[in-house]
């Protein structure tokens, strides 16, 4: 089966190859019937017929080379793969267009001989832009679609803008023909002539000396002569016609086409034999290409087919076109949009089916060790998040160890107490009770984070001090807001604050507190009133005067983070 598959695919391509092959050389005899009857317009002798019979064919004859070089422009927009090289091309394509627009007007119309003469000079606008887009163009061939010309290269366009208007203004200065009064087509060429063909020569030179410089494949270097012949022959013809050799202007008088058909002839030779990338040439290579492709039109019809490409059912390729189909067990069938219609590859999947097996078996293996890992994991993490639990209320044990003591104690003086003394000993107890709460908070939250809103300080502070308002204690405090305090300068600071008022407790009269963050530091500032000797509770403590003490500290911890709180 295969083996047929491949005998009708070599069948089919080798019918295509011929039918390509015809339809260039049609083409071919269509540009050839096409410039040989415009030739015969021009050099039948025309002289005994009607004058309007004699413009007819004139016409005719500007009309066949307009027609034919507007459908190469088709041709190089068709074929061309980059977009700038496409530009450049289609640029030159356009200016000799113009060329044989103006010649036209030029011969065709009565025209006065001065809008004659600007006609003539308009002639150079063509001459002088063509060669300089050559350069732009060979500088363009083998560049990424993302490349723009560089700037000595854009300046190119000066000498011939600069130039240009040296010709048009040819009137005023006669430096580049010296013209005879009154007017007429006997003229001589003057030293700025020199320029202007010096300028074109040397734009043409610098074109091909570049070509020869980036075409090192010796392939490409062989078929180098293609668009370079046509430029000998061009320049060998200018210089004959410049010298009015009588059999070139009898046979080849018209410069203008002249020069625009050995430019398409140059440049249709660099398209052919590689210099420039075009659109063709897809049977070669895929006659040479190990991958598995074929080229296919809109309808589904294959255009080409490698080697490798197995044949494939149209209805296949049809639904290529708009997704992957699958076309056995091991082969996919994929496409990309190109110019015209599709490009199909085919992709053996035949190692990515055998690792799918493999990971199918695997699967349940796999499942079952996961399921057991998972069962391991969360059985370790209860046992960590207990340890971790332990941990922490060991510590909080130990650091709050004192404080439930003593409330322990007040307590019980609670119960034994006459009534007059139970409202000051519950506000004790509600004191140590809030640093309790808060303490624990702080401190729990400084194992598990580096810092912590400001507000946490400024409720751990506003409870003990409603607390020690309970009590019959005037207080008043300012906490920072607005940042994130490094969490152990916190809790190290409430824990200041809670020795003090604790070494205070039952003789305290007044408080007041400030907890500022200023300088990278916590500064903790302690006003107290009390009959109670701070000094063994806190020795930081300063006395004054008798009964009032006064606490400056401070807790390192780093820059803190912008908050809210």
């Amino acid at each position: 089966m295969e083996k047929n598959h491949r005998g009708t695919a070599q069948k089919k391509e080798a019918g295509m190859m011929g039918q390509r092959q015809r339809e260039q050389v049609q083409r071919g005899c269509a540009v050839g019937t096409v410039v040989l009857l415009a030739w015969l317009c021009r050099v039948l002798p025309l002289e005994g017929l009607p004058s309007g019979l004699q413009e007819a064919c004139g016409i005719l004859r500007s009309l066949l080379y307009l027609s034919l070089f507007a459908g190469w422009g088709i041709s190089l927009y068709n074929r061309t793969v980059h977009p700038q090289v496409r530009r450049l091309l289609l640029n030159v394509d356009l200016l000799m267009l113009f060329w044989i627009l103006v010649r036209t007007l030029r011969f065709q119309l009565n025209t006065p001989p001065g809008m004659d003469r600007m006609l003539g000079y308009l002639y150079y606008a063509p001459m002088l832009g063509i060669p300089v887009l050559c350069v732009q163009l060979v500088l363009t061939v083998d560049r990424s679609e993302r490349y723009r010309l560089s700037a000595w290269a854009r300046m190119l366009w000066l000498p011939s803008a600069v130039l240009l208007e040296l010709v048009l203004t040819n009137d005023l200065h006669q430096q580049v023909f010296r013209l005879q009064q009154p007017w007429n087509e006997n003229y001589q060429y003057g030293w700025l002539f020199g320029l202007v063909v010096g300028w074109i020569v040397i734009c043409i030179l610098l074109a091909f000396g570049i070509i020869a410089h980036k075409s090192r494949n010796p392939r490409i270097l062989r078929r180098l002569p293609l668009p370079a012949i046509p430029m000998v022959l061009l320049g060998v013809y200018a210089v004959l016609y410049g010298f009015h050799i009588p059999l070139i202007r009898q046979f080849l008088g018209d410069m203008t086409i002249v020069h625009c058909l050995m430019t398409a002839a140059s440049l249709e030779g660099g398209l052919r034999c590689g210099l420039i990338q075009s659109n063709t040439g897809y049977v070669e290579l895929l006659r040479v290409t190990s991958l598995a492709v074929q080229l296919v039109d809109r309808q589904g019809n294959v255009y080409c087919c490698s080697e490798n490409g197995r044949m494939v059912d149209r209805r296949e390729l049809q639904a290529a076109m708009h997704g992957t189909v699958q076309l056995d067990e091991h082969t996919l069938l994929r496409s990309a949009p190109v110019q015209g219609g599709y490009v199909m590859w085919q992709t053996d999947i035949t190692e990515l089916v055998e690792n799918m097996e493999r990971l199918k078996e695997n699967r349940t293996e796999l499942a079952e060790r996961n399921y057991l890992e998972q069962q391991n994991y969360e059985v370790e993490r209860k046992i960590n998040a207990l340890r971790e639990k332990n941990r922490l209320y060991d510590l909080l044990q130990r650091q709050l160890a004192p404080q439930i003591i003593r409330m322990d104690q007040l307590l019980t003086r609670y119960r034994a107490a006459p009534e007059a003394d139970k409202r000051q000993l519950l506000g004790q107890v509600a004191v140590l009770g809030a640093y309790l709460k808060r303490g624990a908070n702080l401190m729990f939250l400084a194992q598990q984070h580096r810092y912590v809103p400001s507000a946490e300080l400024r409720y751990a502070l506003e409870e003990s001090i409603s607390s020690l308002e309970l009590a019959g204690v005037e207080c008043a405090m300012e906490v920072t807001h607005g940042v994130r305090l490094p969490a152990e300068a916190a809790a190290a600071c409430y824990s200041r604050f809670e020795s003090v008022v604790e070494g205070a407790l039952g003789q305290l009269d007044a408080l007041f507190v400030r907890a500022i963050w200023k300088d990278h530091r916590l500064n903790l500032y302690l006003s107290v009133e009390t009959g109670a000797d701070l000094k063994a509770s806190c020795p930081a403590a300063v006395q004054e005067a008798p009964g009032s003490w006064v606490l400056n500290d401070h807790f390192e911890g780093g820059a803190p983070e912008c908050g809210t709180n």
